[in-house]
C-alpha cells in the first residue's frame, strides 16, 4: 500500500515535533503545559495540528487507495499533504513574528499550509464518496 509510505512519513514528522516540544521544555523550564509561554505555545500547536488532521487524511487515503484510486492520485494528494503540513508547522515555528502573544503580520505561509490541508482532505473525501456510489 502506498499510503504506508505517507504514514511512516507524516509519523517521522510527528516524532520530529514532539522532540521540538521535549527542547522547548528544556530550553524555557516548562515540566507540564506551556507555561504561558508563546514559544512553547507555538511548539505545541504545531505538533497537535499535525495531530489533528493526518489520521482523517490517512484514513480516507487508505481506503481510496484500497478502493481503486490511482498510484498518481495517491501520490499527488499525499505530496500536497505533506506540503501543506510542512508549512503549517513552519510558519508556526519559524515564519511568524509575534508580540507578546499578538501575531504581527499576517501568517501566509499557516493559510497557504491550511488550504493545501483542507483541499486534499476535501478532495479524497469527495473520491471516497464517488468511489462508493460507483462500486
Amino acid at each position: 500500500m502506498i499510503t504506508s509510505l505517507y504514514a511512516a512519513i507524516i509519523g517521522f514528522g510527528l516524532i520530529a515535533l514532539s522532540v521540538n516540544i521535549i527542547k522547548g521544555r528544556w530550553l524555557h523550564g516548562v515540566g507540564i503545559g506551556d507555561g504561558n509561554n508563546v514559544d512553547m505555545k507555538r511548539r505545541i500547536r504545531a505538533q497537535a495540528n499535525m495531530v489533528e488532521y493526518a489520521p482523517i487524511f490517512l484514513i480516507l487515503m487508505g481506503l481510496a487507495e484500497h478502493n481503486g484510486l490511482q498510484t498518481w492520485g495517491i501520490h499527488s494528494l499525499s505530496v500536497l499533504f505533506l506540503f501543506g503540513r510542512l508549512m503549517h508547522a513552519y510558519s508556526l515555528l519559524f515564519g511568524e513574528q509575534y508580540n507578546a502573544e499578538k501575531l504581527l503580520a499576517k501568517p501566509t505561509w499557516r493559510i497557504r499550509g491550511m488550504v493545501l490541508t483542507f483541499t486534499t482532505i476535501g478532495v479524497v473525501s469527495a473520491i471516497n464518496i464517488i468511489q462508493f456510489f460507483m462500486s
